[in-house]
């Protein structure tokens, strides 16, 4: 039973883990599209300006997002997030879990 508790501790380090490194700004090329991932696993996602709050979770190099629209996943491949259409949104650089620009 302590080996099976210990098991299941390590395999939620792991995922939390997996979660802290998808933690961030991520925009598609023309950057009318941004997902801000949240280390809490709350991501806004924002479409021409309008913000909608979802949820998300990871498997593996997959990220699950629950939205009011639905549910997407994305395969993580680096700094990118591949999308089931093909869309690629690339991690902004120095993105500090924020689309708003620092002070």
């Amino acid at each position: 039973m302590a080996r099976r508790a210990a098991a299941m501790t390590a395999l939620l380090v792991l995922l939390s883990a997996c979660s802290a490194e998808v933690a961030g700004v991520y925009r598609d090329h023309l950057g009318t599209v941004a997902y801000d991932f949240r280390p809490e696993q709350r991501v806004y996602i924002t479409v021409l300006d309008v913000t909608v709050a979802g949820d998300y979770a990871t498997d593996g190099a997959r990220i699950i997002v629950t939205g009011p629209q639905g549910t997407i996943v994305f395969e993580r491949d680096e700094d990118r997030l591949i999308g089931p259409t093909g869309q690629v949104l690339l991690r902004a650089p120095n993105s500090r879990w924020s689309l708003k620009p620092s002070a």
